[in-house]
């Protein structure tokens, strides 16, 4: 991607954009690296020593916090036009958090190093006005997970989380397997097996070797 391209980009990307200054848009512009990740990447973010704000410029990223005992639970995805934050909380005072991003399809990003979005999150008040936004934004969609998994039961997770893979997809039916959905539940294989089974026997959905398809959205949404 050129210059001219990247700007325009970058600029419809992040609010902030118009409220920098030329030395500050160039600064950004400068440091702002390119990587290419193939499909099953697993990039861990540690939050005493994080890689800086990323972008997510093509594919799909799965953001996830992984137990001491191997369970995992996904936080959320990132798509096209998303901004990872949180991959930055070591500049943030008081967070430190580890992640786990994978890369679900082949993906590109764009990263922002620690220290450039620091000096500008520090001298630039729009700037630190979208960090705190975005900060809030990814802890409310945390907090709501937490709640979910602490107080609902796991038929309606499944159920939200087969709605969030068709809307990712855009059609009703979409390839996923028994263990991704369970990792995205940090429940076991078997208890979405069972599940899955009695939705497709209550009509909600219908599945096949790799796929599933959504016969009953509002059926899901309601449980």
């Amino acid at each position: 991607m050129n210059g001219g391209i990247m700007n325009e980009w970058i600029g419809q990307v992040l609010p902030f954009w118009k409220d920098l200054t030329e030395t500050e848009k160039q600064m950004l512009l400068t440091h702002t690296a390119l990587e290419e990740y193939e499909k099953g990447v697993l990039l861990h973010i540690d939050g005493g020593d994080c890689a800086g704000v990323q972008i997510v410029k093509e594919g799909q990223v799965r953001v996830y916090i992984t137990s001491p005992s191997g369970g995992e639970i996904t936080l959320y995805r990132l798509v096209e036009g998303d901004v990872s934050i949180l991959s930055a909380s070591c500049m943030i005072k008081g967070m430190d958090i580890s992640l786990d991003m994978m890369m679900e399809s082949d993906t590109v990003l764009y990263t922002i190093p620690k220290e450039i979005y620091k000096k500008l999150n520090d001298t630039n008040t729009a700037v630190k006005d979208y960090t705190m936004e975005m900060v809030s934004e990814r802890f409310s969609d945390v907090m709501w997970l937490f709640n979910q998994y602490v107080f609902s039961n796991a038929a309606s997770r499944l159920a939200g989380a087969i709605l969030e893979h068709m809307a990712l997809a855009g059609e009703e039916k979409f390839s996923i397997t028994h263990d991704v959905l369970a990792r995205d539940m940090g429940t076991a294989r078997e208890v979405v097996t069972r599940l899955l089974k009695q939705f497709q026997t209550e009509g909600y959905v219908r599945l096949s070797r790799g796929y599933i398809e959504v016969l009953d959205a509002k059926a899901l949404k309601k449980i």
